[in-house]
């Protein structure tokens, strides 16, 4: 597994990769404008080419993570609106930037059914695919709170065989969210990640690495440091040396005071070769 973490794009998004290596990363995740905002300031071409080239000369692979305010699976009009216009954006910085993976979740029903919101979630990702995009969407598997969707196999699986468009859809684990969605990563590691892989296969492309402060089957988003919540170093030892995970993206999304370093680090000693 590549070890990795979510950098900040403050100031300038190439930056990312200068903070990246600071922390001694194999890999980064990053978002491609403003998190928390519909729009973003538009990406100058000194700025993207930088980044480019900055992937090009560290050998990063690279992940995006999507904005949070989009929901794929929103039946209200304007948030449905905002949300695909912002999902094409994202994915189009993504292709002018050559991150080849956009994280997202994947949505909330908001009481209108899970079913319904499955298949909004599908067709919605068709709709956005008309674009062209070169980059591939990862549903990240969530913790299952309130009405979003993505947190069992089935939800995920539904998605894809919904889709028209199987081949740009990827998947992004987390410890954290499939551990309270009931997952248990901490004591039956091997059954668990024996029938993720069963179901997705070489769809995994990303793992999100975070403990959790929640405890199993809470429900509950809420991250801890590498081995100082609910799951435990164990999980973290046997995920870093799993040889089905070599290629995959480790990204770290832990609650650090300043940087990522030490819990990189820390994530290399758990190696055995």
């Amino acid at each position: 597994m590549l070890i990795g973490a979510h950098q900040s794009i403050s100031k300038s998004i190439d930056l990312s990769i200068k903070r990246a290596l600071a922390d001694g990363c194999e890999c980064l995740q990053v978002f491609v404008k403003n998190n928390n905002r519909w729009e973003g300031k538009v990406i100058s071409e000194e700025e993207a080419e930088k980044f480019r080239k900055g992937l090009a000369d560290s050998g990063f692979k690279v992940c995006a993570h999507s904005s949070y305010l989009i929901n794929l699976a929103s039946f209200k009009e304007d948030t449905y609106i905002k949300s695909v216009k912002a999902c094409n954006d994202e994915l189009s910085r993504c292709d002018r930037l050559n991150i080849p993976f956009y994280v997202i979740h994947p949505g909330s029903h908001v009481g209108e059914g899970e079913k319904k919101g499955i298949r909004r979630i599908a067709d919605t990702i068709d709709r956005v695919y008309e674009g062209g995009y070169q980059c591939m969407t990862l549903l990240e598997m969530v913790a299952g709170q309130g009405t979003n969707i993505g947190y069992s196999i089935e939800n995920m699986l539904d998605i894809i065989e919904l889709s028209a468009s199987k081949d740009k859809i990827g998947i992004c684990f987390d410890s954290c969210h499939m551990f309270a969605a009931g997952f248990d990563l901490k004591d039956d590691y091997d059954n668990v990640t024996k029938e993720l892989f069963e179901a997705f296969g070489d769809k995994v492309k990303v793992f999100h690495l975070n403990d959790s402060k929640k405890p199993l089957n809470s429900r509950r988003d809420r991250h801890e440091l590498v081995g100082k919540g609910e799951i435990g170093e164990d999980f973290f030892k046997k995920a870093v040396n799993d040889a089905r995970f070599s290629d995959i993206l480790g990204i770290l999304e832990t609650p650090v005071e300043e940087n990522y370093k030490k819990e990189i680090e820390l994530l290399k000693s758990y190696r055995e070769c």
